[in-house]
């Protein structure tokens, strides 16, 4: 088990704050000038006492030693140890010594020293050189002192006892020990004293470092640095408003231009994006931008529309999921994909056919058309896809009202060329059945002219209610009067083919809530599909039309007992363009998908079942708006 260190946490305390690190770089900057200043201070201090103690020493010293050689001269060698004695026992001198030239001690007033031989280097030195000598030394019992060595040199006087000057030139050397105890004492408190000194000075210019950096640098840089987070975070408005002439303020002027320059072209963006949104939003067809991740990166609010969705939730969502409610990409083996076929195997344009499913999981036939498109999303350039959907419910529709406002100009035509006459005529019969002279049997005749004509006149109106225009808003429609105008125009095809039209109309039946138009498109398109699978029938079979009332809703049922409709077809019949009908003949393939419309803008539900052979029968159910009369 390893244990940190602990100048890394130190490390990592400091590293977290540049003010931090600032100080500890001059701490240690200040630390390191104060102890080489301690150190020449403290040598220089030491060595001017030494030298103030040496030449005291040598004072005395030159004192000691002319009162000595006064009784050396005398030979008074009892007088000579007993000064020796006395110097010894003085306050600050811890002994006193005479040595000769060879070392020997000759008087001393340490005890048992006498005769005793010196191993001092610097005595030896003293003795070759001839000069004085001082310096600091530990005794053998510990205590520490300040030797100075005085040479006696040789005089005429005295060379009847030691010989020619020539020949001994020291007769022998004065040793005296001062106590230096109070000399490193004093050299060690003048230390401290400039140790604490140092200290005071270093934590007040730690302390003004600090303060300094803060406010010069650091205070600034902190400013700076919650400006940028600001203006990261979206807020382009913030600014550091830094004034001086330094170079920090001259670092937040160029980041307020950079800042607005920023904000200026931000600004152009959002209104280039806004304007793009805005050309988009005007297509009608369904419109989205697919990055090569398969997210939506912009969509209008056709597409929004289409699906059921806000337009805030639409972009960044996958485009499988927006459009399709998968949680993976749909199988480019299955599906015509834009993105895996046009990113990213032949490129180039596409148009396919999709089914897109909205909000609420009911499906919706489309056309798409895509394209590869460059743009910049997130900083950089990508290649994208733009699709096109068209919604293929609403150009049915569309087709389908543009049909019945041909046949709205048709049927009004017919009104004018046919009902007019029909009018005169029913006139000039009137008038010659008021002549007395008609036989009862002309009054049978002309009665029967009438009731044909009255049946021409309702089969006209009719034929106009059916092809009249769509209504913009919906209203109450008499459902059970739609089956029977309906099953009156249908009466003469059916005839033709032998199908017999039987009506189960409920007359509690409410009215619903719906277009007139689209209610007898509805079961118009419904009962011709029928009699048309009842063609094959020798007996030409049986087409019947229900009403009933259930509650909340009204169910509308048009069944017929003819071939019924293959189990392979079943799931493609509600799809716009497909067609397959039993008598062989062609149709475009649009009846039932505008009957599914139909249903699904009145907030109904379109089911069937059918079994070939057996036949089929549709069930339309849709909300009860009221009673009525039926």
């Amino acid at each position: 088990m390893s244990t940190a260190r602990p100048w890394h946490g130190v490390a990592r305390w400091a590293g977290r704050s540049l003010q931090r690190q600032l100080a500890l770089v001059a701490a240690f900057l200040i630390l390191l000038a104060s102890g080489l200043f301690l150190v020449l201070v403290s040598g220089q201090y030491r060595s001017s006492i030494l030298d103030a103690h040496e030449a005291a020493s040598l004072n005395v010293n030159m004192l000691l030693q002319a009162a000595l050689e006064n009784a050396m001269i005398k030979r008074d060698l009892d007088g000579l140890q007993d000064i020796v004695a006395r110097l010894g026992a003085q306050e600050n001198v811890t002994g006193v010594m005479i040595a000769n030239p060879a070392g020997e001690i000759r008087f001393s007033s340490y005890p048992g020293r006498l005769f005793d031989t010196l191993e001092d280097g610097n005595f030896d030195r003293a003795v070759s050189t001839g000069d004085k000598h001082t310096a600091f030394l530990t005794l053998d019992d510990g205590r520490e002192v300040l030797r100075s060595i005085n040479p006696v040199r040789n005089q005429a006087r005295c060379h009847e006892c030691h010989g020619a000057v020539a020949d001994h030139p020291i007769n022998g050397l004065l040793i005296v020990d001062y106590d230096s105890s109070g000399v490193r004492a004093t050299v060690r408190r003048s230390a401290a004293m400039l140790a604490l000194l140092g200290v005071a000075v270093l934590v007040l210019l730690e302390a003004g470092l600090w303060a300094a950096t803060h406010r010069l640098i650091l205070g600034r840089l902190k400013q700076l640095s919650a400006t940028t987070g600001a203006l990261a975070a979206g807020d382009l408005s913030v600014r550091t408003g830094a004034r001086g002439q330094d170079e920090l303020a001259q670092l937040g002027a160029r980041f307020d231009e950079m800042a607005d320059r920023l904000e200026a072209n931000v600004s152009e963006l959002q209104a280039a994006h806004g304007s793009l949104q805005t050309l988009i939003d005007a297509i009608p067809d369904g419109v989205r931008v697919i990055d090569p991740g398969f997210r939506i990166v912009m969509a209008n609010k056709a597409y929004c529309r289409q699906i059921g969705a806000a337009p805030g939730e639409v972009v960044g969502q996958y485009c499988y999921a927006s459009s399709h409610r998968r949680n993976a990409p749909c199988i480019s083996t299955l599906v015509s994909c834009p993105v895996e076929t046009i990113l990213r195997q032949t490129g180039g344009d596409l148009t396919c056919s999709h089914q897109h499913v909205d909000a609420a999981g009911a499906e919706f036939a489309v056309e798409v058309s895509a394209a590869e498109v460059a743009l910049r999303v997130e900083g950089r350039e990508q290649r994208c896809v733009v699709e096109s959907i068209r919604d293929l419910e609403t150009d049915l529709s569309i087709s389908q009202k543009q049909r019945l406002a041909e046949m709205g100009s048709l049927a009004a035509g017919i009104a004018h060329e046919v009902h007019n006459p029909l009018s005169s005529i029913n006139l000039v019969l009137r008038s010659i059945k008021s002549r007395e002279t008609l036989s009862d049997e002309a009054m049978q005749y002309m009665q029967i002219a009438e009731t044909e004509i009255a049946n021409c006149r309702a089969i006209t109106e009719s034929l106009l209610r059916l092809t009249a225009l769509p209504q913009i808003e919906p209203e109450l429609v008499d459902i059970n009067a739609a089956v029977r105008d309906t099953a009156a125009l249908l009466s003469f095809e059916a005839g033709q083919t032998g199908v017999s039209i039987r009506l189960d109309l409920d007359p509690a039946a409410p009215r619903v809530l719906t277009r007139d138009s689209d209610m007898r498109n509805l079961v118009f398109n419904l009962a011709l599909n029928a009699i048309h699978a009842l063609y094959a029938k020798p007996d030409g079979g049986v087409l019947r039309l229900s009403t009933r009332a259930l509650g909340e809703i009204v169910r509308l049922e048009v069944e017929d007992n003819g071939v019924g409709i293959p189990e392979r077809d079943q799931p493609k019949i509600l799809l716009p363009f497909w067609t397959r009908r039993a008598d062989g003949s062609h149709g475009r393939g649009l009846g039932l998908a505008i009957c599914a419309s139909i249903v699904k803008a009145a907030n109904g539900s379109l089911r069937f079942t059918s079994e070939p052979g057996v036949g089929t029968c549709f069930t339309i159910d849709l909300p009860n708006a009221g009673t009525g009369s039926a």
